[in-house]
């Protein structure tokens, strides 16, 4: 089980060791990033986000399916007060995580995931969020 929340707390706590301004919307800006997998809330946190972003791949090209996962972040940060804006970061700590628990990308799955992040922060930005 340590594990398991490990890996759902890692992006998190990669989140918040790349971009520190962010740990403030998740009322974290007190608490030691190695500290978070102990921390139900940020296991959480992790399952949710990490469940958004693998989402993200099997909706690309169905308009109607890539707007609703997108609205899993908009309504997940809006419930933190986060603005949409800072959503680009997240990528650093997903790409973190990767490598730390599945071996890391190919620079064919690199070159993908940014321009799926890319496009994810277009739309968003498009569609007035």
């Amino acid at each position: 089980m340590i594990f398991i929340n490990e890996c759902y707390c890692s992006c998190i706590c990669r989140l918040f060791k790349k971009h520190k301004n962010l740990a403030k919307y998740y009322d974290a800006e007190d608490i030691d990033p190695d500290s978070i997998p102990k921390s139900q809330k940020f296991v959480l946190y992790g399952m949710q986000e990490l469940q958004y972003f693998f989402q993200l791949p099997h909706v690309y090209g169905d308009d109607r399916k890539w707007k609703s996962a997108l609205s899993a972040f908009k309504d997940h940060y809006e419930e933190l007060d986060m603005p949409l804006t800072e959503f680009i970061k997240s990528k650093d700590a997903l790409m973190a995580t990767m490598k730390k628990h599945a071996g890391g990308v190919s620079p064919d799955q690199k070159r993908n995931w940014d321009a799926l992040f890319d496009k994810a922060c277009a739309d968003m930005k498009q569609w007035g969020w």
